[in-house]
């Protein structure tokens, strides 16, 4: 993808013309398979597509980099300390200030989402605890153990969730039970 800045807006060409006239009036015969130094000359440049983070970062509009003669995009952090101000029942201000971004909400989230996973693995053996609760017929060894290894596991995810002590390390935080030794730092 290329674009060009033409009196201070980004054009975008999902694919050049065939044919290009130059503002001298000259033509440029086959324009789609020109040259890089032949496109920039005319003033069309690549599209470069940034990395970023949509969890903690926003992607503006488009710029001319003119240090990397590049067309991209403008990325920014967000800014997880923003505040607003209350709105009382009477829809005036109250004068008190409040986070946008509560750390609590999102560490409230993931737990959920810890609790939520632990109760899908548990699930299958669930029917073993039942039975022993009604029928007192025991719950074999290799599941006792497994659930009480799941269970140790969603504990151990939920205090590291309540270790965080930002919204953007909490907001990043992955819930992953039981990771592959290559995923352990």
């Amino acid at each position: 993808m290329k674009a060009r800045v033409k009196n201070g807006q980004v054009q975008v060409y999902k694919t050049l013309p065939s044919t290009y006239t130059k503002s001298d009036g000259s033509v440029i015969l086959n324009f789609r398979k020109a040259s890089t130094e032949v496109l920039e000359s005319a003033g069309f440049y690549d599209v470069v597509k940034p990395s970023y983070d949509p969890q903690t970062q926003t992607k503006g509009g488009l710029y001319f980099d003119e240090s990397n003669s590049v067309v991209t995009y403008d990325v920014t952090d967000i800014d997880f300390s923003q505040e607003f101000d209350v709105i009382g029942e009477d829809g005036e201000p109250t004068g008190e200030k409040e986070k946008r971004y509560k750390i609590a909400d999102i560490k409230a989230s993931k737990i959920s989402e810890i609790k939520s996973k632990a109760g899908s693995l548990l699930q299958p053996t669930d029917w073993q605890i039942i039975r022993k609760a009604e029928r007192d017929i025991a719950i074999s060894s290799d599941v006792a153990t497994e659930r009480a290894g799941i269970l140790t596991e969603a504990d151990r995810l939920e205090a590291e969730v309540n270790a965080k002590k930002s919204y953007k390390t909490a907001l990043q935080y992955n819930v992953q039970f039981f990771p592959s030794s290559d995923e352990i730092e």
